[in-house]
């Protein structure tokens, strides 16, 4: 198995993540928020860190599921821009079906 690093908008958030220790929280504001769970409307509400954060999240979540060992940024960027487009469509749809349909 190959592994191909690339670096881009995508590698740069996680880089600025992983330093600041910012953390996305549910509603409750406990720090603890379930995937299935997380609408596009809770992305969207989020800004700088905390919405780099999730995105960040949601792509290593996706590509753990599909067993993915490829950091294509392009591809990576296309689906961000295409998740963050679905949830600007339908808010209150839950974020892991936007990646799912942005990623598929």
């Amino acid at each position: 198995m190959k592994i191909k690093f690339a670096t881009g908008p995508i590698a740069a958030a996680l880089l600025c993540v992983v330093g600041g220790g910012a953390t996305a929280q549910d509603t409750d504001g406990d720090g603890i928020w379930q995937v299935e769970e997380f609408t596009c409307r809770d992305l969207l509400m989020r800004g700088g860190e905390e919405r780099d954060f999730v995105l960040v999240y949601m792509h290593g979540f996706m590509s753990g599921k599909m067993a993915e060992m490829t950091f294509d940024t392009p591809a990576l960027t296309a689906a961000t821009d295409a998740a963050l487009e679905s949830c600007i469509d339908t808010p209150d749809q839950p974020l892991l079906a936007a990646f799912e349909e942005a990623r598929g």
